[in-house]
């Protein structure tokens, strides 16, 4: 099956128009982690960040992955 994974942060929004060939939705699911949690690392400031990938299939969003990245000084 064919998933896009469409992400919005901080700065940017970007569709994603090629897709990826991914067996189910559980790979979908491990892409759309590993695709937020880099683009945190990459936008991360010390403001934090949030990161949204919507995961669709064609036109049809299947699921939403959100991934806040925040810093706290302690002491």
């Amino acid at each position: 099956m064919r998933f896009y994974f469409d992400i919005n942060d901080d700065f940017f929004a970007a569709v994603d128009p090629e897709g990826a060939e991914l067996p189910d939705v559980e790979a979908a699911e491990r892409e759309a982690i590993a695709i937020a949690t880099a683009v945190a690392r990459d936008v991360f400031s010390s403001r934090g960040t949030e990161v949204l990938v919507i995961v669709r299939k064609d036109r049809q969003a299947l699921f939403e992955l959100r991934v806040t990245a925040a810093r706290k000084d302690v002491g």
